[in-house]
């Protein structure tokens, strides 16, 4: 499949309550509200994990600092106040784009307030001091000399949370197909997140290449993308998550150039086509879910450049 029609690279956006999350990989705030989410120092797109967190534009305050952009190369939130712009994964330094937002600082850890975020002087980036202090572009752990305390609103933790904004969007369709049929909507499981993450991201790592096709191409049970590279089949990894099989469903889409990428809607659209992938839509003994969405590049077996997009949903009863 080959997706149609324009896609926006500029973050001319204006932040909302579901826009900005960690990357769960180097630990940055980082802009999820594209299919591509940017650069990550530790390879690929970040991957965002954790609180939905929310930013107001405007003038600084005793309690707030400005000049706080996200790059619109790398999609993490950056101080913007110096003449250098810091270290960018996606090479060279940031470039803001967007709203010019305030970062509170010194406020109190609660149950919509998260504390312990902090500027690096390296990179410029804001990232959460916790364990390890994530991984910065400059090579290494983040680095604090000189920082707030920053202290950032959250909306309260949720199992969904788990997953970005393209995740949450194909859980939210298959449960609108569900509802549709008089199903209960399936829950999320954050066992099976991360097993359909790893194996969507198991599928990126081995893309077609020239003279050899991608793991994704090898078949079970008359379906291609379902095979790990360690051989493993969906029983096995769910199994191996949750201690019980359970049912998944694949779908892999390219595109190329300056084309929209393969959405939420096109993988469901594929899946309730299919019937062997509607029945796992429709299984009325599926009641948890989890959800993995992974992309890299690749070449077709013509020798075209393109971008491959990995959509797993994985299924378990009870």
């Amino acid at each position: 499949m080959e997706a149609n029609g324009p896609v926006a690279k500029v973050l001319e956006v204006q932040v909302t309550a579901r826009d900005a999350r960690p990357c769960g990989k180097c630990q940055v705030m980082m802009l999820d509200d594209f299919p591509e989410k940017g650069a990550c120092p530790v390879g690929g797109g970040h991957k965002a994990y954790g609180y939905l967190f929310g930013f107001a534009a405007g003038a600084p305050t005793p309690t707030a600092e400005t000049n706080w952009f996200f790059c619109d190369k790398c999609y993490s939130l950056f101080l913007n106040r110096f003449a250098e712009k810091g270290i960018c994964p996606a090479g060279g330094g940031h470039e803001a784009s967007g709203p010019n937002l305030l970062v509170p600082f010194n406020g109190v850890d609660d149950h919509v307030h998260q504390t312990n975020w902090r500027f690096c002087d390296r990179c410029y980036a804001l990232f959460f001091n916790g364990s390890g202090g994530g991984v910065c572009p400059a090579g290494g752990a983040h680095l604090v000399k000189y920082s707030f305390d920053y202290v950032i609103d959250h909306w309260t933790d949720e199992p969904q949370d788990s997953m970005d904004n393209e995740e949450l969007k194909l859980w939210l369709l298959v449960n609108g197909i569900r509802t549709e049929n008089g199903l209960p909507q399936v829950e999320i499981d954050v066992r099976l997140v991360a097993a359909a993450r790893a194996h969507s991201q198991d599928l990126a790592n081995n893309p077609d290449r020239a003279g050899q096709s991608g793991l994704w191409r090898q078949v079970w049970n008359g379906f291609p993308g379902h095979v790990g590279s360690d051989g493993s089949t969906p029983p096995d990894r769910i199994e191996r998550a949750v201690g019980s099989p359970g049912g998944e469903n694949v779908y892999v889409g390219w595109f190329s150039g300056n084309v929209t990428p393969p959405s939420p809607q096109d993988a469901l659209n594929w899946w309730v086509g299919e019937p062997s992938h509607k029945a796992n839509i429709l299984n009325p003994s599926h009641r948890h879910t989890g959800l993995g969405i992974a992309y890299g590049d690749g070449v077709s077996p013509d020798g075209v450049q393109l971008t491959y997009f990995y959509f797993t949903q994985d299924f378990m009863d009870a």
